[in-house]
């Protein structure tokens, strides 16, 4: 699959989120769970997401992924119990669209490391994962759409002096 990657600024996003670590195999089960308790806070406090769901991926370790569920909304929110709220800050990122099941993910993952690295940045923070549709919606997983989200700086190479 080919993948169109580009370089975008994103402003600063106030977000509802849940955040724990998880092994690969219990992430899914997470995720499914974690969304939809966000959206139920959001429809008791009366507030409409500002945009798809999201996880930002803070870390991959062997005791674990460090992992953000998140919705967007405009403007911070009570928070309870494990459910938080926060302004994610402004930042460019690489970002492409992946068209297909969640399994294969790990290519649209490698284009955005090899674009990064061929255009001169390195990345500079957590990954994230948007969701356009996926599953609840009636929505084949060939057909799932997943925004891949990785903040990006330039390379420094320090001169001699």
């Amino acid at each position: 699959m080919d993948y169109m990657i580009a370089a975008h600024h994103i402003e600063p996003q106030a977000i509802v989120s849940i955040r724990d670590r998880r092994t690969q195999d219990d992430l899914p089960g997470f995720i499914k769970a974690a969304i939809p308790e966000l959206m139920g806070r959001l429809r008791l406090l009366g507030v409409a997401p500002s945009g798809p769901p999201f996880v930002i991926y803070h870390d991959f370790g062997a005791d674990g992924i460090d992992a953000e569920a998140s919705v967007p909304i405009r403007e911070e929110i009570a928070t309870a119990g494990q459910i938080g709220s926060r302004v994610v800050p402004a930042m460019t990122v690489a970002r492409t669209v992946h068209v297909g099941p969640y399994e294969k993910l790990g290519d649209a993952y490698a284009a955005l490391w090899s674009w990064i690295r061929s255009h001169g940045f390195e990345i500079a923070g957590p990954v994230r994962e948007r969701y356009l549709n996926g599953p609840g919606e009636r929505v084949p997983p060939t057909e799932y759409l997943t925004e891949i989200e990785m903040p990006i700086v330039p390379v420094v190479i320090a001169a001699p002096v």
